[in-house]
């Protein structure tokens, strides 16, 4: 660029070509300060998230481990359905919430890595893991004992399927070398779901 150009670029009244250095300068300073001004405000809009994230983090892990043991009980020895009878009243309702609170975990472990609050994250993905393998065994035992749904995860009334009984034994044992598998993998909540329900398959093709 010549200094005649440079000149009319940063020419300022009364000022002389001699100024278009200082003008220079000048933009550089105020860009500098737009950049900082941007990083910091994301460090503040992060430190003020933080508090939200751990609150909403500790709900949900909560509401995690109760319903892990809620639907456990459905396949697990004693009081374990065995579909000889209709499912339990809170059937339906706890699967729902399963699966959402599956959801609402991988939500938050995204924003929690975002903010690169890694413990956190694994805390949350640890939780997930937990229930999304019963979510996943219920679901597992269902589907190889030809259970028909109205709307997932109702079950069709009046509810009798004397095959559940047959594979909840077979199913549940498999459990813990599918978990460990799983558990090795370290894959994502989404891919961890399908590669259990296929490893809990004990049925023939």
């Amino acid at each position: 660029m010549s200094d005649a150009r440079r000149h009319e670029l940063f020419r300022v009244p009364g000022g002389s070509a001699a100024a278009w250095p200082r003008a220079g300068r000048i933009l550089r300073l105020l860009l500098l300060g737009f950049l900082t001004l941007g990083g910091t405000a994301t460090t503040v809009g992060g430190a003020f998230a933080q508090p939200s994230l751990e609150r909403a983090a500790a709900i949900a892990i909560g509401n995690a481990g109760a319903l892990t043991a809620r639907i456990r009980s459905y396949h697990r020895e004693p009081g374990a359905w065995t579909g000889l009878r209709p499912p339990p009243p809170s059937y339906c309702t706890t699967m729902r919430e399963g699966e959402a609170v599956l959801k609402e975990l991988a939500r938050l472990a995204s924003r929690a890595i975002l903010y690169r609050q890694i413990g956190l994250a694994a805390r949350l993905q640890r939780a997930g893991d937990a229930l999304s393998d019963e979510v996943d065994e219920e679901v597992g035992i269902n589907q190889q004992a030809d259970i028909p749904y109205t709307i997932y995860p109702c079950p069709v009334p009046p509810g009798v399927y004397r095959a559940r009984a047959v594979l909840l034994s077979p199913v549940d044992q498999r459990m813990p070398f599918c978990r460990r598998q799983m558990d090795a993998l370290r894959v994502s909540f989404d891919a961890r779901r399908s590669r259990m329900q296929k490893c809990l398959w004990v049925r023939g093709p």
